[in-house]
């Protein structure tokens, strides 16, 4: 059975003021026990940190991308005021478990195919962190621990939308009125979308266990003839992600970027 364990920290929450009343006028997304994928939004609407909460009844946790856990729990500190809630961290590692990984943990919340999340403080398993990027890659599915940083993007250029991390219908949250406008009033003119084809010159044929192996950042534009389509956002072997103007992308056409190489569009 696959398994990798993310780069990711685990933060709890309780205290005698319910957590998920303090969490609810702030994420974008309801809460559904027993796992929901959200996100926290700055007031122009971009993504702060997006990230998994856990209900196990008596605390909430959050599992979030460790490049973000920082700068989350200061405006969680922030915004909390006076509430008696209780923000620490854990010692908890994320565990996932993919093609076949039986009924242990939870099931990703954003496709059931991305496989399951476990929480854990025993690490006696064999990682393989890689194989699931190319894994949730094949996928089509966007991950801000590889793809994109703080307070860059939407929540729908992140298919936020589409994978079950925004409900436009809940009450207010942080950054609602320009995601609920865009939504309402555009059509999205962008979005990330997973690109297969040649390999990154800097890849070797054997990959370490760790999400640093991945290029990331601006890896220059994509063209479809004269026309810039999108720009590269990661690179992993045969696989990337690209955030694509789906106004001028054809989808049946190769994309190209600076260094010659070609790529097409995964469905």
């Amino acid at each position: 059975m696959p398994l990798a364990i993310l780069d990711r920290d685990v933060i709890s929450l309780s205290g005698a003021d319910d957590p998920r009343e303090f969490l609810a006028g702030l994420i974008t997304n309801n809460l559904s026990a027993p796992i929901s994928f959200a996100a926290l939004l700055t007031p122009q609407g971009k993504i702060i940190a997006d990230f998994f909460i856990i209900d196990e009844g008596y605390r909430l946790l959050i599992d979030v991308p460790r490049k973000f856990t920082a700068d989350l729990l200061k405006r969680l500190k922030m915004y909390k005021l006076r509430a008696k809630i209780d923000l620490e961290m854990t010692e908890l590692s994320v565990i996932c478990a993919w093609d076949g990984a039986g009924s242990e943990g939870y099931a990703d919340p954003r496709r059931p195919n991305l496989g399951r999340r476990i929480y854990t403080d025993s690490l006696d398993v064999t990682s393989d962190a890689q194989a699931y990027n190319a894994h949730r890659l094949s996928l089509g599915v966007p991950d801000s621990a590889w793809d994109f940083n703080s307070v860059q993007v939407f929540p729908a250029d992140a298919n936020m939308d589409l994978l079950n991390g925004v409900d436009y219908k809940k009450g207010c949250f942080v950054g609602q009125e320009v995601v609920s406008r865009m939504h309402r009033k555009t059509s999205v003119r962008k979005r990330m979308h997973a690109i297969t084809g040649e390999s990154s010159d800097t890849q070797s044929d054997t990959q370490s266990d760790t999400q640093s192996d991945t290029q990331s950042g601006d890896l220059g534009d994509l063209w479809q003839g004269a026309v810039k389509v999108g720009a590269q956002l990661s690179h992993f072997g045969t696989y990337g992600m690209a955030l694509m103007r789906m106004d001028k992308v054809d989808a049946s056409a190769p994309l190209t970027n600076s260094a010659g190489q070609t790529f097409t569009l995964i469905d």
